[in-house]
């Protein structure tokens, strides 16, 4: 099947001009993070539409290094029977104002930007659809699939680590106040586990962290530029029965923060306001060299009259649009995974989807991952799957 473009709709090379626009280092609390926010942001003036800057803090790589350092050393203080050091260190922290809040690391901040575009109809308990795109980026020194198994080793060992230091230390502590004491064999203990979580940690940090950045072009420039182009295209043709919310998230890359940010802190408001059971998320991270659309298990639902991942499906083959959808053991971490959460908490019917190209991963997070990558064909492909799939949506209010 041919299709004739629709220039009315999307010209023809916009979405691929922004990831070219965009092709710099967007790091998660870096200068070029803010640049990109405020790139999407003047492009949504230019079409007068409004947008919203949401400011978030939380615990970045280094905080949490310097925490597990001071962990360890606050255990050995009391191990060695040092607690007038740690005394004295809590009341000079605590007794003067200028030190209680003074940290050697800070918290990391970051932003979100959203901008909203209402129905043409104004209704009670109306429905909702949420765009989400992630504009952070990140640089490692290994390929994605090894930073992927790094990242859960760390889940996996860095808890117990922590839980095991913290019962050899009460442990310890016990036997340090008995009649017979026995305590060289748990400070040994104590000792090894400690040695052992921090080089883990290091080793992990050193190694995934590159000072060569990625452009981040297909992950996620490509979900930026589709989500201005949509915006701007339905700031002049909005929808009948839904609002459209869109989400630009930041700090992805650290454990989809942002849209967590977002989702908790517009709960009550999006639950009190639209009717969640008709409503939806469609998040886009990566579309590069084809379009990939995950099909997780926890996306389908029976009591759906409309599945969302089937009206995807259907959209592009009307379009006569090649997706490939695939399933995973481990699915990939995106803001998706924030509106599962969103949905659960909401006891709703709130239906997810998520647009992923799995196999571009091999270029993502690293310099390979440059615009030339990014299809301009399969940028507006996705941009006009997405605006039918809506549409159809709309029609069958």
């Amino acid at each position: 099947m041919n299709r004739v473009f629709d220039s009315n709709i999307i010209e023809q090379n916009a979405t691929i001009d922004h990831v070219k626009a965009l092709a710099f280092n967007r790091s998660t609390s870096s200068v070029g993070e803010t640049r990109a926010a405020l790139y999407i942001q003047d492009e949504l003036r230019k079409k007068n539409i409004e947008s919203t800057m949401e400011y978030f803090s939380f615990n970045g790589p280094k905080r949490i290094f310097m925490r597990l350092s001071y962990f360890i050393i606050f255990s050995y203080l009391i191990i060695n029977r040092l607690i007038l050091i740690l005394a004295l260190y809590f009341a000079i922290k605590y007794l003067f104002a200028t030190t209680r809040n003074l940290s050697l690391v800070e918290k990391e901040d970051s932003k979100n930007l959203i901008a909203k575009i209402s129905a043409r109809k104004e209704q009670e308990k109306g429905g909702l659809i949420i765009f989400s795109a992630h504009y952070d980026n990140f640089s490692a020194n290994i390929p994605y699939r090894m930073q992927s198994v790094l990242f859960f080793i760390f889940r996996i060992i860095i808890a117990p680590f922590i839980l095991i230091i913290l019962t050899l230390s009460m442990w310890f502590l016990i036997e340090l106040f008995s009649s017979n004491p026995d305590t060289e064999e748990i400070y040994e203990l104590v000792v090894t586990y400690s040695i052992i979580e921090f080089l883990i940690v290091f080793f992990i940090l050193l190694l995934i962290y590159n000072t060569k950045k990625s452009s981040g072009s297909i992950d996620n420039a490509s979900g930026v530029s589709i989500l201005i182009e949509l915006i701007k295209s339905l700031k002049t043709n909005p929808l009948e029965n839904y609002d459209i919310i869109f989400l630009w998230s930041g700090a992805e890359e650290w454990g989809v923060i942002g849209s967590r940010c977002f989702y908790k802190r517009h709960l009550k408001e999006l639950e009190k306001e639209y009717d969640l059971n008709i409503s939806f998320n469609i998040n886009i991270d990566m579309v590069g060299t084809y379009i990939g659309l995950l099909n997780a298990r926890k996306f389908q639902n029976k009591k759906f009259k409309y599945n969302l991942t089937q009206v995807i499906e259907d959209s592009a083959k009307k379009l006569g649009i090649s997706i490939e959808k695939y399933q995973k053991i481990i699915n990939p971490t995106s803001d998706y995974k924030s509106f599962m959460s969103f949905a659960k908490k909401t006891k709703s019917l709130f239906q997810v989807s998520c647009f992923h190209s799995e196999k571009d991963s091999k270029y993502i997070h690293s310099q390979r991952d440059t615009p030339d990558k990014c299809s301009s064909k399969v940028l507006n492909d996705c941009f006009e799957i997405c605006y039918k799939v809506i549409k159809t949506f709309d029609a069958n209010f």
